[in-house]
């Protein structure tokens, strides 16, 4: 039988001041060590989150269909909402001339992210997807990114997928999430934080000398780190269109088959279009 005695002393007992201050304090005690757990936890770069993080696909006015095939992927493979930045076409703009080594759509790719991450800086952008309109994700990207090892996971500029231009596999860059070398390329699908930022438009503003998959360079110079997220490569290029930015690299002679012995890619891994998956 209930106790209605116990119950209203206990009640009274629970509304005197000191009990109710005791309460208080260590319900904020509680608190802070919860907020305090999560945001260690966040500095250990445990947090890591896709839907939450601005993406972009860098094209070109004219390219809609790329860029609906690109947009169609990320969101089936990755989850990811990659919003349409239409960059500068350097072949339309610039001749030969404005760069020593440049070509004009490697002037026009430039101009392109400088004035994105310019954005990102405006708008406050903690991290930051950039991807460019010939990207493909693995089959496996969503589990892949929010599995990568903390090595990856600190990085100030990610690569989700590079040109490793060495034919002799064995002068590749060793282990997981290796740093990029001065024969590690691309620009196709970076995950890039707030910390790189300023650095990267600083570079394209201060020099005119190198595409912009040579800033990762400079950027290891002052201090920051730039790795590439392998094994595996979480995007790889779609070869079945010409390059929008350099129209006469060698490397672009090789057919798909050897383009992917040489950059080791799976292409099994890397679905190019939604309707090939459909089929």
């Amino acid at each position: 039988m209930l106790n209605i005695k116990w119950f209203r002393d206990s009640i009274g007992v629970a509304r005197q001041p000191k009990l109710r201050l005791f309460c208080v304090l260590l319900f904020l005690k509680v608190s802070i060590v919860i907020l305090y757990y999560f945001t260690i936890r966040c500095k250990s770069l445990i947090c890591w989150s896709i839907q939450l993080t601005p993406s972009y696909v860098i094209s070109l006015p004219g390219q809609e269909e790329r860029v609906a095939n690109m947009k169609g992927l990320f969101k089936k493979y990755a989850n990811l909402d990659v919003s349409p930045f239409y960059g500068v076409d350097g072949r339309k703009i610039y001749t030969g001339a404005e760069g020593k080594y440049l070509l004009p759509g490697e002037i026009g790719l430039r101009d392109s992210m400088k004035n994105i991450y310019m954005i990102a800086i405006e708008k406050k952008y903690k991290a930051m997807f950039v991807f460019e309109d010939d990207a493909i994700p693995h089959r496996n990207f969503t589990k892949l990114f929010e599995n990568l090892p903390e090595r990856c996971r600190e990085a100030n500029v990610l690569l989700l997928g590079a040109l490793v231009l060495y034919t002799n596999r064995k002068r590749w860059p060793f282990g997981p999430c290796f740093d990029a070398d001065k024969r590690t390329y691309g620009s196709h699908a970076l995950y890039v934080k707030d910390s790189a930022f300023k650095p990267i438009v600083n570079w394209l503003m201060e020099t005119e000398i190198g595409p912009f998959d040579t800033v990762y360079q400079h950027l290891q110079h002052q201090g920051l780190k730039v790795r590439v997220a392998y094994p595996p490569f979480l995007s790889i290029q779609n070869l079945n269109h010409q390059s929008s930015v350099h129209d006469y690299r060698a490397i672009d002679r090789l057919n798909i088959t050897q383009r992917a012995e040489v950059h080791n890619w799976d292409l099994k891994d890397y679905p190019t279009s939604l309707e090939s998956e459909d089929d």
